[in-house]
Formats: C-alpha cells, sequence, structure tokens
C-alpha cells in the first residue's frame, strides 16, 4: 500500500484531462480529427461495464457521428445547436446495430494493434444525382451496420495522419496535442516501471516497511484469538 501510494503521488502530464459536454454533436466532434478520436474510442470501450444510462449516451453519440459523417461540411457546425438523434426515427441505426457496430469496430482496432491487416467489404451503394441545378451525392445500405462499416472508413481515411499508436499498449489513437499515450492507465504504468528501476532501494525500504507492518497486524490478530483475551485483557495476558 505504502509504494502504490508512492508511486501515484508522481504528477501525470501526458494525458489531458477534460470534462465530458452535455452536447453530443460536440462529444463526437464536428471536425475530423475530433470524429476519428471519438470513434476510436468507441470501438475500445467495455460494452459489458457499462451502466444503462451509459448504453444510452453511447448508442446516441452513434447516431450522432453517422449523421454527422454523412452531412455536408458546410452545414456541420450548425449542426451543434440541432436536437440529440431519439429513438422512434427508422432511419437511425437500432440499438442492436449499435452494439454490433462496436464489437465490429472492437475487433479490427486489436488487428491493429497487433499490426495486422484489417480487411473489411460494406455493403453500399453510392448515388450521384443531378437535380435542380444541384449536384447530390448519397449512400444506401441495406442496414445500419453497414452503412457505419463505411462511414468508420471515411472517418479513419480523412484523419489517418493523425493517428498515432500507445507506445505501451500499441491501441491506435488520435492524441490531445502533445499526449503520448491513449490512457491515464498506460502512461501511470510507464510512469511506475520508470520509478522503480530509478530507485531500486527505496523500493526495498518500503517494502521492509509493508512488511513489518502486516507482520504487525497478523501478531495482534492472533493474540486476539487467545482464550481469555477479550479487549480489556490482551494487554495483560502472560505468555508461557
Amino acid at each position: 500500500m505504502l509504494l502504490r501510494l508512492y508511486e501515484l503521488a508522481v504528477v501525470l502530464k501526458e494525458v489531458p484531462m477534460s470534462t465530458k459536454s452535455h452536447n453530443v454533436w460536440s462529444r463526437v466532434g464536428l471536425a475530423p480529427e475530433q470524429r476519428l478520436r471519438w470513434l476510436l474510442n468507441f470501438g475500445s470501450l467495455d460494452s459489458d461495464s457499462l451502466a444503462g444510462p451509459e448504453r444510452s449516451a453511447v448508442v446516441e453519440e452513434v447516431r450522432a457521428f453517422v449523421s454527422v459523417q454523412q452531412a455536408d461540411p458546410a452545414i456541420r457546425n450548425q449542426m451543434r445547436s440541432w436536437p440529440p438523434p431519439k429513438d422512434g426515427n427508422p432511419e437511425l441505426m437500432t440499438r442492436h446495430e449499435v452494439w454490433s457496430a462496436q464489437a465490429w469496430l472492437k475487433r479490427g482496432i486489436d488487428l491493429l494493434r497487433r499490426s495486422e491487416k484489417w480487411n473489411f467489404r460494406p455493403q453500399i451503394k453510392y448515388e450521384l444525382d443531378a437535380y435542380n441545378d444541384m449536384f447530390w451525392a448519397r449512400m444506401w445500405a441495406d442496414s445500419g451496420l453497414e452503412l457505419f462499416k463505411a462511414l468508420a472508413y471515411d472517418a479513419l481515411r480523412d484523419a489517418r495522419y493523425k493517428v498515432r499508436r500507445c507506445p505501451e499498449c500499441k491501441r491506435p489513437f488520435v492524441p490531445v496535442r502533445r499526449q503520448r499515450y491513449c490512457s491515464l492507465r498506460c502512461s501511470q504504468t510507464v510512469r511506475t516501471r520508470n520509478w522503480r528501476k530509478a530507485h531500486p532501494e527505496k523500493i526495498k525500504e518500503i517494502r521492509r516497511l509493508q512488511y513489518r507492518r502486516m507482520v504487525s497486524v497478523r501478531s495482534r490478530a492472533n493474540l486476539s484469538k487467545l482464550p481469555g483475551s477479550s479487549r480489556k485483557g490482551v494487554k495483560g495476558h502472560k505468555l508461557r
């Protein structure tokens, strides 16, 4: 415990701390770099650990990502004032499709983490149309999952030069400013390892203190189990 507390006293600088916005469009990001950061974080989620409200927030974000990714760049900044996407719209991804997309993305990110190629072929139809003196471009898919795959590829392609791999766990991520590691956990792991290498004598001393404390606690526990060793009687109890 002492060792852990000493290591946690090291100030972490690599991972910027941020407050999550209540605006779903801001959380997903209106710029390509921001959306790719959100996408990689979405693919790294542990979906089983999320509570009900957290799962609902993720579903909302995925639907917002699909909308922003398809929107004309000229109107994306206006979307910040739009209401969040809600259930009931037949064009939105279902909750089942959202978590199928997350599982698919997670498998792909794991391949990239292991330096393996990630091949996939979304079932997408592209449509170009010249109507009313304007040029229209549309994407059609048989399911929300297939549409998500195509849009995820677009997001990865558009901001791929912003992607880095974490030196510790090899997970791809989009850094904020001079961020070096993908998470606070990886940053702390490296700092702890480096501190232990640089201070072997301190490690030994802290472990000696830990051992003495453990022995002392066990001794008191054994004394309390002796016959007649009530709180008042332990102090004066004589061992033969």
